[in-house]
């Protein structure tokens, strides 16, 4: 299943539970208490209509935003992965050297090198859901337990990879572990509108992020009694990072990215009842062969 699937469940959810929040603005340091008698039947032909007429951004390493920025620079395909573009010869064995140019550059060089021979695990993991400003705690381990048990692979590096510049990272570095590089990066934080690329901006530049949001609200709009007010929908991306080991060849052999992602919808109207506020708090994690590990 992809994300934007996960999405459009995990919004159809929280936007019937929404009603079960009591009142509205901030509450007190205690959450609210689970319920069992807050049921509902969420009808699989429901999320998969609104999943399959949303279209979906593609995990290829092209930004289609059409956003403004600094054009990167061009990739170097040589072989030699310790020899990044511009890179100073007394710095070309001894990657702890490299500046964030030289970084960004040997990362995306492995990325084009190993994106068409591999499968990426991804998993999504729901931290909090908030309505009002109140805990919704009992969707948060059903959602859950569903997103486990339907983890996937993703086809290919994560990302739009081809438009990363050294102006998306906040830091990084790189070392070698025996023949192999390691390079770890963390990005900047990103906030999104309504109707963003998901390779768009410095996180969607380094991991793909949940892309145009407003297309699934506008499918759940045809299905549920919902007014969306798009112009108050915000995504915010928080503690982005990109850690990855590269062989000797220039191919990426295990990885880990993962960011922390705030979907908040305000001032909308949920079954013709006003909602002040509506956060949903996930990890969005993406693997490959087992996560990042030194040799």
């Amino acid at each position: 299943m992809c994300f934007k699937k996960y999405i459009a469940l995990i919004l159809t959810v929280v936007t019937v539970f929404s009603l079960s929040a009591c009142g509205k603005g901030k509450t007190s340091d205690n959450p609210q208490e689970n319920t069992t008698d807050n049921t509902i039947d969420i009808s699989q032909e429901l999320t998969d209509s609104i999943a399959d007429n949303t279209t979906t951004s593609s995990v290829d390493g092209t930004d289609t935003s059409g956003s403004s920025g600094t054009e990167p620079s061009s990739v170097d395909t040589s072989e030699n992965l310790s020899v990044p573009a511009n890179a100073p010869t007394k710095n070309n064995n001894d990657p702890s050297g490299w500046s964030a140019e030289q970084i960004v550059e040997a990362y995306k060089t492995a990325a084009k090198k190993t994106h068409s021979s591999v499968k990426s695990q991804h998993r999504i993991e729901m931290k909090e859901v908030l309505v009002n400003g109140k805990e919704i705690g009992f969707v948060v381990p059903i959602m859950s337990a569903f997103l486990k048990s339907n983890e996937t692979d993703k086809d290919g590096i994560t990302g739009g990879y081809t438009n990363l510049t050294a102006a998306d990272v906040a830091s990084a570095k790189a070392y070698k572990n025996g023949s192999a590089t390691v390079i770890e990066m963390t990005m900047k934080k990103q906030t999104s509108g309504a109707s963003e690329d998901a390779n768009s901006g410095s996180v969607g530049h380094a991991i793909t992020g949940v892309g145009d949001i407003g297309a699934v609200a506008k499918q759940l709009e045809d299905k549920l009694p919902l007014e969306i007010n798009y112009n108050e929908t915000k995504i915010y991306y928080t503690n982005p990072t990109v850690k990855v080991l590269i062989d000797p060849n220039g191919k990426i052999v295990n990885g880990t990215w993962q960011y922390t992602v705030d979907i908040r919808l305000n001032n909308y109207k949920a079954f013709g009842q006003p909602v002040d506020s509506t956060s949903i708090v996930m990890v969005n994690t993406l693997t490959l062969n087992g996560g990042f590990k030194k040799m």
